[in-house]
């Protein structure tokens, strides 16, 4: 695996180079992204806006008394230089007390270097502008003040549950079974994991334990560490301040105007004065113009530097939009921040934070221990593992990480195992590009998995050494109002070690002959999605192939030797009251290298529903699956199934009381053509669930029939029937049912359901469940039904 890496280096060198973070910038120079910030006035650079900095300067120094009017001192920091005499001295000392606040003398002495020798005005102005925005939103007495995160760890125990069921039907593998449930929430410097661990233990009627299984995921709550940087910015900031949403513009712009022509009027060469602050704001260059040249009096100085004030405040039309862009900041500002993932990107800007701190501000995604992962259907898809993933998103930049053992043998597996099939790998898995996953991606990822050893159940599967390395490269087009185009390519390499290979010898000789057989090693996948929203149409259409020597321990459940194709269209009218949308897929999949032997599998839905009232749907399913067979005796069609459905929800009220129905009428038609016994079924197959109001509680009754009117089927012809109350007891929750069961020349049972459920002493929790029954007729197979079945679930809430 070593090796494989470090062939590949320079490559993952370039792509870091290219993806970059800001993280690793310099901690003293935070970034706005302008992009996430609310438009116009919000994200104006204030250095750059002598009006904006004006009307912020008056705004601070209203703001902070001045208490160091006779102070002497020299500024810490060169605020002539910066743009920023206007803050008299007590804004000053107390600026520099915030941005010193929380820094180390190291911290404080390396910003003291920044100002003194900052060659790039760009970062520098991007540094004053967070800080000034930062030091006006203070809210009172937060100086000197911490401006970190709480560092104190947290534990909050969610719940702890245990629950045992018991049954006596042996069809089961155990009588027994209890399963206990952890679940606890936990702070790490502000940074918020969820722990969630289950035990599942049973026996069998020997009374003899079988093998306890145990899962165990730790995860990233993304959303409560969000929301704990919100409450901390809260705390100490305004953030309304901190877009400037209290600020008068157009006074302090008029001020502003008013304020640099006394000072053009009083200068030397200026000679003139009769132009007032209304006239130089709302008159474009051209009318200031010929202003100034009808005043005879006025000298070409007054002249020239009137024009260039002009020119620093900008035409009719950028005064304009800024006014208007506060007027939009202002009416939405308000939303934006109750968003904590909105407030949180800017508390970089801020909150001292610690680099953990900020890299977790970006991590979309954090699990360890029993997880799922699911990065693309060409890697990663929907597979579970022991291991670890994480997703990383800056800006436009993403990276995700993952590495783990897949266990997907079963005891029902054992001795289905070939020689080159495995269940089990250990993978190593890196994904890198530009966009989130499924939103404008273009991604490149490699995979590397080596075969493993499993021993479950008391059963040893002794695997042959193997390595697979796969490599893909998916991408997402843009096609504007038409929709997006998303492609991924993936190719996969295996290689089989003899026993004296070690793994590094096997996984260099697997990546080295990844070229190899590209058509039948390869995966290629397309599909294009679009809307037309003015007439309530969605649409796709997809392709995908796979290459019969194509392996992907990252995607188990995917089909390899397969061509799969189709489209779906979606049609809404009234506001969304009807809908009908068409679907279909089909695959073809070669069963051997050798011949041109095939199955087909085809598939075909439409699906309507109309929505009458509020109270009232009605829906349809017509379905239709076939698989095709293509062997060297013959084509035919091996499976069947076709069915149409009819759906209906209706609630209400009947003599004023609450009711509700949900029922279902279908007929299927199931062919299973076997050579030596074809099976033709014609199912009716009907359910029904009502509930309504009565007295203090509700009524349950609930039918599922289905019978093949061929009579050409053993286990399906059944009628399952359910009658209940629900009710309160005293302080329990209780619930009564009798129960009809029969199945067709296997058993018929009548018996009585029982639910009882409490909560005690407030954080516990107890429900108990009984279900007894008796065979009103016995045949050999009704073993699978059992008569007898109960479960206790007891539940502690801790906090």
């Amino acid at each position: 695996m070593y090796k494989i890496y470090k062939r590949a280096l320079p490559v993952m060198v370039c792509l870091l180079a290219w993806l970059r973070p800001v993280a690793f910038a310099n901690p003293l120079i935070p970034q706005v992204l302008q992009d996430t910030l609310p438009g116009d006035l919000a994200a104006r650079n204030l250095i750059n806006q002598p009006v904006l900095k004006s009307a912020l300067v008056n705004a601070i120094n209203s703001k902070v008394v001045d208490l160091h009017s006779l102070d002497t001192t020299p500024p810490a920091l060169p605020f002539e230089r910066l743009g920023l005499s206007g803050l008299h001295q007590g804004a000053r000392a107390q600026f520099v007390q915030y941005m010193k606040a929380g820094n180390t003398a190291t911290a404080i002495a390396k910003m003291q270097r920044l100002f003194d020798g900052m060659k790039d005005s760009t970062k520098q102005t991007r540094y004053i502008d967070n800080k000034l925005r930062g030091f006006y939103a203070l809210r009172e007495q937060q100086l000197p003040g911490n401006f970190t995160l709480p560092g104190k760890p947290e534990n909050k125990v969610k719940g702890i549950s245990w629950t045992s069921t018991y049954s006596d039907s042996t069809a089961m593998m155990s009588g027994w079974w209890n399963e206990g449930t952890i679940q606890d929430v936990f702070s790490i410097s502000s940074i918020p994991f969820q722990l969630n661990y289950s035990t599942l233990s049973g026996y069998d009627y020997t009374n003899t334990s079988l093998q306890d299984a145990h899962f165990m995921k730790i995860s990233f709550d993304r959303e409560a560490y969000l929301e704990k940087i919100n409450q901390q910015l809260q705390k100490k900031y305004d953030l309304k301040k901190y877009f400037l949403e209290d600020l008068d513009v157009k006074s302090s712009m008029k001020k502003y105007a008013a304020d640099q022509l006394v000072l053009i009027k009083g200068s030397k060469d200026s000679v003139g004065g009769k132009l007032s602050a209304d006239q130089l704001m709302y008159l474009d260059s051209a009318q200031l113009r010929n202003v100034l040249i009808r005043n005879r009096d006025t000298s070409a100085g007054y002249y020239n530097k009137v024009m260039a004030l002009k020119r620093q405040l900008g035409g009719v039309k950028e005064m304009n939009q800024m006014l208007g862009g506060q007027q939009r900041v202002n009416g939405n500002i308000q939303g934006w921040l109750q968003k904590p993932e909105n407030t949180s990107r800017i508390a970089g800007n801020l909150l001292h934070m610690s680099p953990l701190q900020r890299l977790m501000m970006n991590m979309k995604d954090l699990k360890v221990g029993s997880i799922g992962a699911n990065a693309s259907k060409g890697s990663l898809s929907d597979l579970f593992m022991t291991g670890a993933a994480g997703t990383f998103l800056k800006g436009n930049k993403f990276i995700m990480l993952a590495a783990g053992k897949s266990n997907e043998l079963g005891v029902q597996d054992v001795g289905l195992q070939s020689a080159t099939g495995h269940g089990s790998y250990g993978m190593q898995f890196l994904r890198l590009g530009r966009g989130d996953i499924g939103n404008k991606q273009s991604h490149v990822s490699v995979l590397n998995a080596n075969s493993k050893s499993q021993q479950q159940y008391g059963f040893n599967t002794a695997a042959i050494r193997r390595n697979v390395f796969v490599g893909s490269v998916s991408q997402q087009l843009s096609l504007g109002e038409l929709g997006t185009l998303d492609f991924e390519l993936s190719k996969s390499s295996s290689q089989f070690g003899s026993g004296g290979q070690d793994a590094a010898a096997v996984s260099k000789s697997a990546a080295g002959q990844f070229l190899d057989d590209i058509w039948a090693t390869a995966s290629i996948g397309m599909a294009y999605n679009g809307d037309v929203k003015k007439i309530g149409l969605t649409h796709k259409v997809y392709f995908n192939y796979a290459g019969l020597g194509y392996v992907n321990p990252g995607a188990p459940f995917a089909s390899r030797g397969t061509l799969q194709y189709g489209f779906l269209v979606k049609r809404s009218w009234l506001r969304n009251k009807a809908a009908v949308s068409l679907r279909t897929d089909i695959r073809d999949l070669a069963v051997s290298p050798l011949t041109d032997n095939k199955r087909k599998s085809l598939q075909y839905a439409l699906d309507a529903r109309y929505r009458f009232t509020r109270r009232f749907t009605l829906s349809m399913n017509v379905l239709q699956n076939s698989l095709k067979e293509n062997t060297d005796a013959g084509k035919y069609t091996a499976f069947l199934n076709r069915k149409i459905s009819f759906i209906s929800q209706a609630n209400g009220k009947i003599a004023g009381k609450s009711f509700s129905n949900n029922s279902s009428l279908g007929l299927q038609q199931l062919n299973y053509m076997q050579p030596d016994a074809p099976v033709k079924s014609l199912f009716i197959n009907a359910t029904s669930m009502q509930t309504w109001m009565a007295g203090p509680g509700m009524v349950m009754i609930s039918a599922l029939y289905s019978r093949d009117v061929n009579n050409a089927a053993v286990y399906n012809n059944m009628l399952n029937t359910e009658a209940g109350y629900q009710y309160l007891l005293w302080k329990l929750s209780c619930s009564s049912s009798l129960i009809y069961m029969d199945s067709k020349d296997v058993v018929t049972q009548i018996g009585l359901r029982q639910q009882v459920a409490a909560q005690l002493f407030k954080r516990w929790s107890l429900s108990i469940s009984a279900d007894g029954r008796q065979n009103l007729r016995n045949t050999t197979a009704n073993y699978y039904y059992g008569r007898f079945n109960t479960a206790m679930s007891l539940h502690y809430q801790i906090n």
